[in-house]
């Protein structure tokens, strides 16, 4: 994997005319992303090209749709270059982001620590310049929260809708 990125929505699991009408919210606002999701699980991907805007586009959809959380997951595995957004309410919970601006260094830390950071990032310093997190860590989070579909989406996926 070269370069991934992707926010996730939630939704009610099963209900796939959410995932419709959800599509069409974004249409009418000008987003033009590969939707997918899967029956089993309550988050729907919306795949993102530029991971460098993952973060941004993550808070502009947290503002569309108030009541849902937002997660958003990004990598440059060549770079190291990772970030990660979490928005409840039109609100940064948390936002991490690394190699961006200084290979492997953190970039951005923002929000309250989660409980389940300690869990996937153990006891590295979390401080603005100090050893960041890898992509490595993006796949740990994406496990952690159970989020349907790392990777790019390839045409003709039974769980894949694209708008």
């Amino acid at each position: 994997m070269a370069k991934f990125g992707a926010i996730y929505l939630s939704f009610d699991e099963g209900l796939i005319e959410k995932v419709d009408e959800i599509s069409q919210i974004l249409i009418q606002v000008g987003y033009l992303f590969i939707v997918r999701y899967h029956r089993e699980s309550p988050w729907i991907q919306l795949y993102v090209e530029e991971p460098e805007n993952v973060s941004d586009y993550a808070y502009k959809v947290s503002k569309i749709f108030p009541n849902r959380q937002v997660m958003g997951l990004a990598a440059y595995t060549v770079y190291d270059s990772v970030s990660f957004s979490h928005f409840e309410n039109g609100k940064i919970v948390r936002l991490l982001e690394s190699g961006f601006e200084k290979k492997r260094l953190w970039d951005k830390i923002e929000g309250n620590t989660q409980p389940w950071e300690s869990q996937i990032f153990g006891n590295m310093k979390m401080e603005i310049g100090s050893v960041g997190m890898v992509s490595y860590h993006i796949q740990k989070i994406g496990q952690f929260f159970q989020l349907p579909g790392f990777g790019i989406p390839q045409q003709g996926e039974p769980w894949t809708k694209e708008i």
